[in-house]
């Protein structure tokens, strides 16, 4: 599966992925997983967010 994003999306996914401990594909399944209408089982673990900055 191939997924593209734009080269910023790319950076933040990048920043977050470390700060969670995970690869960049292991961050991106953990969100798919965690959406609210996602198909797949929730993980055990819930990542938070910090809120958005408005743009």
């Amino acid at each position: 599966m191939t997924v593209s994003v734009p080269p910023e999306m790319v950076e933040k996914l990048n920043e977050q992925a470390r700060e969670h401990g995970m690869s960049r594909a292991e961050y991106v399944r953990h969100l798919i997983q965690q959406a609210p209408d996602s198909p797949f089982s929730v993980p055990e673990l819930e990542l938070t967010q910090t809120p958005r900055s408005e743009a």
